[in-house]
């Protein structure tokens, strides 16, 4: 399946709305202007994109997610591990005193953001499509990307599954955090979507 420019576009708009659902849920725990420099939505080939990320030698901090529903979907979310650490530090600080016992303050606070963006971004599209999506728990991740999508990977078929990734730079006053997001969706299903009437 290739996606048509309209389609690109209609999913680019819901990715973003759905990320700006969750900077709104930012603003609202640790206070501050939260918000989106630029996000894209592009169709790719597993190889090629297995070979972009194997170049990127840093660890990443990511969230695994699996729907359980009429929408068969694999969500993989991932943070730079610079990034992860201060996006971290940034949500946590106003419970900073409550928390610093914690262990894997990082990965716990990391997985809850991924949360966030994942059931935002899938909400938005539920409400556009008349759907539901049901994410069970997800897994966190730590290591390089290729490794964390290689993971995600032991679902996927490449004669039914399509493979998307959107890059989405957020950014507060303070800080920049680059996130990927990568679908791996069943393809009829998303012609099924796209084709139906929508009010």
């Amino acid at each position: 399946m290739s996606l048509e420019g309209r389609d690109r576009e209609l999913l680019d708009g819901l990715l973003r709305r759905g990320v700006l659902r969750t900077m709104e849920r930012l603003e609202k725990l640790c206070g501050g202007k939260w918000g989106i420099m630029s996000s894209s939505v592009r169709e790719v080939q597993p190889v090629a994109l297995l070979q972009t990320f194997s170049r990127e030698r840093q660890d990443c901090v990511g969230a695994c997610f699996q729907s359980s529903s009429l929408v068969p979907l694999e969500i993989l979310i991932t943070f730079p591990s610079g990034g992860a650490a201060a996006l971290a530090k940034a949500v946590i600080k106003p419970f900073a005193e409550r928390v610093k016992s914690q262990p894997d303050l990082i990965t716990l606070t990391i997985g809850e953001v991924a949360n966030y963006i994942a059931q935002s971004v899938l909400g938005v599209i539920a409400d556009e499509f008349n759907v539901m999506i049901i994410l069970k728990t997800p897994e966190v991740l730590v290591g390089p990307k290729a490794q964390l999508l290689a993971r995600s990977f032991s679902r996927y078929d490449g004669r039914r599954d399509l493979l998307l990734v959107s890059q989405v730079d957020i950014f507060s006053e303070r800080l920049e955090a680059e996130c990927s997001l990568i679908v791996i969706v069943n393809a009829d299903m998303v012609r099924k979507l796209l084709a139906a009437p929508r009010g």
